[in-house]
């Protein structure tokens, strides 16, 4: 399986997912499937799992170089 035939089934489980909601009733479950829907659409945007990535893990997090005394106490 290619890179874009599997960008073409993430888009149409979206697709799928999108419908889905729009059916069900409002409430927590129509919440959750809409969420599910912007997870997968948003796989498939270019960069997005870089960023997913950097966000959940804590050892890619970059220390702001303007920051040089964060380990010392306030006086």
């Amino acid at each position: 399986m290619s890179k874009s035939e599997l960008l073409q089934k993430l888009s149409a489980l979206a697709t799928e997912c999108h419908a889905l909601a729009c059916e069900l009733e409002i409430g927590d479950e129509r919440t959750e499937m809409f969420e599910i829907y912007n997870v997968l659409r948003s796989l498939g945007r270019s960069g997005y799992a870089s960023q997913i990535s950097k966000a959940t893990n804590p050892l890619l997090w970059s220390v702001d170089d303007n920051d040089d005394d964060w380990d010392e106490d306030d006086e």
